[in-house]
């Protein structure tokens, strides 16, 4: 296993010490007298907030691999979208198909069309790949904004604790040792949930921007195939609408063939910017909570 890596479970592993290690103190806690540093009120409080500190710890395990998971899964499908439309652009050479399955396998497309009717098949597969990444983005902004919601719950609830910490203390339910113990606790947890909620909000960009992009990408090819198997491409109009896409002036060759080009280079672009998220977002997850 690649060591910057680590597995799942040993992230969730030290999760769940941090939890028994939240409970260690409540065990020392029991087997003292509760005439001392607080009063028996100051025990049960002290005791039920252990406790609580534990769950929370519990919560971090959960959370770190709600978000592996849902990361998984979304580089991949936004990966397999972007080799299926560079591959209908710029299939792939008869070499490399014998080594690698193709993103396309499966689907009955013609890749070296002679004639409108050939593109056809492809501009289905296209408009599929439309609608996916309108329905992709939809979630992402759902669930962005589920989860900023959520984030702002927990900085309330952080405020809400330290408050209590300090009431506690106040009143002498609460010895100072165990104030700066809490205080301390409290503020490495709520730190974790700063760097899941940055971790989150810059994924969450990345993604947009590539789906964005391909989504542009994309409707071109749609535009361009629909107005060659209608015949109705107009060679002027086509050349301006490539320039956009390609960023520059092109050569008098077969328009279709220039778009396709310039999104194959996008696409191209694309996939090293999601993986290089991809393995980001690995290394942060990777952070040891120990």
């Amino acid at each position: 296993t690649d060591s910057r890596h680590p597995p799942t479970s040993r992230r969730e592993a030290n999760a769940e010490s941090m939890a028994r290690r939240a409970l260690t103190p409540l065990v020392l806690l029991l087997a003292a007298p509760a005439a001392g540093a607080v009063s028996l009120a100051g025990h049960s409080a002290l005791a039920s907030g252990l406790e609580a500190r534990a769950a929370d710890w519990r919560a971090v395990s959960q959370a770190e691999a709600d978000e592996r998971r849902f990361w998984a899964s979304e580089w991949s499908d936004l990966e397999t979208d972007l080799e299926r439309l560079h591959d209908v652009v710029e299939p792939a050479p008869a070499a490399h198909k014998k080594h690698e399955k193709s993103p396309l396998a499966g689907l009955k497309l013609n890749l070296e069309p002679k004639n409108p009717a050939d593109l056809i098949p492809a501009l289905t597969m296209l408009k599929g790949l439309y609608e996916d990444g309108k329905s992709r983005i939809g979630h992402l902004n759902v669930r962005e904004k589920d989860l900023k919601a959520k984030f702002e719950l927990k900085t309330a609830e952080h405020g809400r604790r330290i408050q209590a910490i300090d009431a506690r203390f106040k009143n002498h339910t609460l010895s100072a040792e165990f104030k700066t113990n809490e205080t301390r606790d409290e503020t490495r947890l709520f730190s974790y949930w700063e760097r899941v909620r940055e971790r989150q909000h810059k994924q969450y960009h990345t993604s947009l921007k590539i789906q964005h992009g391909t989504l542009e990408k994309v409707k071109t090819m749609i535009d361009m195939y629909e107005k060659t198997i209608s015949g109705k491409a107009d060679k002027a109009t086509i050349s301006k609408e490539l320039r956009k896409v390609g960023g520059g002036a092109l050569p008098e060759i077969v328009f279709l063939q220039d778009t396709k080009t310039a999104t194959a280079r996008f696409c191209e672009d694309a996939l090293k910017e999601l993986r290089a998220a991809q393995k980001e977002g690995q290394d942060t997850l990777a952070v040891d909570i120990e």
